[in-house]
């Protein structure tokens, strides 16, 4: 595979275009990737985006790292990625749901409160018993994997200066995180016995259970330990 070469000096003139104005604004779709997810740590160098491709292809994303052997990443933000092509020119790539400046825009979908319980075909909450069929399962990791880890933010939680979990921000009222019953400031600390303590491992997880029957998931609320359960039928 043919690799990028770029001039030693440029990925070091980042931040100047950025206060400069240089950056190139494009939404993600117009550079043949979309951004469907990110997570914001303590030091920006070790952000992480989730990006998928017109290919279908799903990859975790940081500095350094090149898309599609044609754009470099310079840096990961919240709501978007500052890349760099063969000719030198730099984009601020920013999701549709979002504006030019990162700003979230209002949801499409329908809003709804939050309560104790819900349910729609195939989807079914008791508190915090969820039931699943296999067919809406499937429809979330497959389907509409992109616009799920749009609905929301996760950022990671730092206790005594490691991560302790991941909280949970900006949930879009109507999307799967609010069907779940998760609210913003749930504070996800451990996913099927496993500790969210490792944003690489903490990814490795997630994509592991597209294939699970059953997940049991830890968070904190307010200072209170609450547990949700996931069974697929």
């Amino acid at each position: 595979m043919r690799r990028l070469v770029f001039i030693p000096i440029i990925a070091g003139l980042a931040a100047v275009a950025a206060s400069s104005g240089a950056l190139i604004k494009k939404e993600d779709t117009e550079m043949g990737f979309a951004i469907v997810g990110a997570i914001v740590q303590k030091n920006s160098d070790d952000n992480v985006a989730l990006i998928k491709e017109d290919s279908g292809a799903v990859k975790a994303v940081k500095k350094e790292f090149i898309i599609m052997d044609k754009y470099k990443v310079l840096a990961v933000f919240q709501n978007s990625i500052h890349t760099i092509d063969r000719s030198g020119s730099m984009y601020l790539v920013y999701h549709g749901k979002f504006t030019e400046d990162g700003v979230k825009r209002p949801p499409s979908v329908n809003r709804s409160k939050n309560n104790d319980n819900y349910r729609e075909d195939g989807f079914e909450r008791n508190g915090g018993t969820i039931k699943l069929s296999s067919t809406y399962r499937d429809k979330l990791v497959k389907d509409d994997l992109g616009k799920i880890l749009m609905q929301a933010t996760a950022e990671p939680y730092m206790e005594n200066g490691a991560i302790a979990g991941f909280k949970m921000t900006q949930i879009d009222e109507g999307s799967i995180y609010s069907k779940a019953g998760l609210q913003d400031g749930d504070i996800v600390t451990s996913i099927n016995g496993t500790e969210l303590n490792n944003v690489s491992a903490s990814i490795s997880l997630l994509k592991s259970l597209k294939g699970a029957e059953h997940i049991d998931i830890d968070l904190k609320r307010n200072g209170q330990i609450q547990k949700v359960t996931i069974d697929i039928r």
